[in-house]
């Protein structure tokens, strides 16, 4: 008897996205294998600076009971500034709130994700770039000092726009990020997942010879860990370059 009537089990990830984020879905679906689904879930913001975070926390809890219903394998909150705005362990609270309102679905947030992929590639001394406004870029820089790393420098792109964050040009954003590297840095991050910067990560990397972690592709690779999936995504840089070895992960 033949098996052509089977197929391999899917994974579900649910996916609650600022709503004028365009590139976080796109990251994800050309990285995850073809026997995983995304699930998304909207919430309102259309600026790029603290206060609009306020406003999309209030869709939090309607967008998990969205993604809930579909009964998905991992909720993942991929909004950067959201999960890290409270400061350190922030994020942490923000991924409790997500699992009890799920009734025990696992949850992962970008900034989680971020702190665990720069201590896997041991990395201490960072640059930090962003899209943001002084104000938010300041508050990644606090936390990120919070976290345990020293920011050798830290700047923004002044981006007022969420949609002109993923309308930013990869030239300038390599530009960007290229003048503001501090030379003692063991490691460049680039946070915002509606930045365009995953698939620039292996270029950069090239240039500069140390890692580079953006918000998209720490969150993805936090994702395929998650779901014990050991799929490697040229181009995403050497995070994503060789299959995940710790497979502790909390989705069955």
């Amino acid at each position: 008897m033949g098996n052509s009537g089977m197929r391999r089990q899917r994974r579900k990830i649910g996916i609650l996205v600022p709503s004028s984020n365009t590139t976080v879905e796109y990251d994800f679906q050309r990285a995850l294998p073809d026997y995983v689904s995304l699930h998304a879930a909207r919430m309102w913001l259309v600026g790029s600076n603290e206060d609009v975070l306020e406003r999309m926390d209030e869709d939090l809890d309607d967008g998990v009971d969205h993604l809930a219903s579909a009964a998905v394998d991992l909720i993942v909150y991929a909004c950067t500034g959201g999960s890290l705005k409270g400061g350190p362990g922030y994020d942490q609270a923000v991924q409790a709130r997500i699992e009890k309102r799920a009734d025990g679905i696992p949850a992962i947030s970008a900034s989680s994700a971020v702190l665990s992929a720069i201590k896997e590639l041991g990395l201490k001394k960072l640059t930090v770039v962003t899209p943001y406004p002084k104000e938010m870029t300041d508050t990644v820089g606090r936390y990120m000092e919070g976290c345990g790393f020293k920011v050798l420098n830290l700047a923004g792109r002044n981006h007022q726009s969420n949609l002109a964050i993923a309308e930013d040009y990869s030239e300038n954003i390599i530009d960007f990020a290229m003048a503001q590297l501090h030379p003692d840095s063991d490691g460049l991050f680039f946070s915002c997942t509606n930045w365009q910067t995953a698939d620039l990560a292996g270029i950069i990397e090239d240039k500069i010879g140390v890692p580079v972690i953006t918000s998209n592709q720490a969150t993805i690779w936090a994702t395929l860990k998650a779901i014990r999936c050991e799929k490697t995504v040229p181009g995403f840089g050497r995070l994503l370059a060789f299959r995940p070895q710790d497979h502790s992960a909390k989705v069955g």
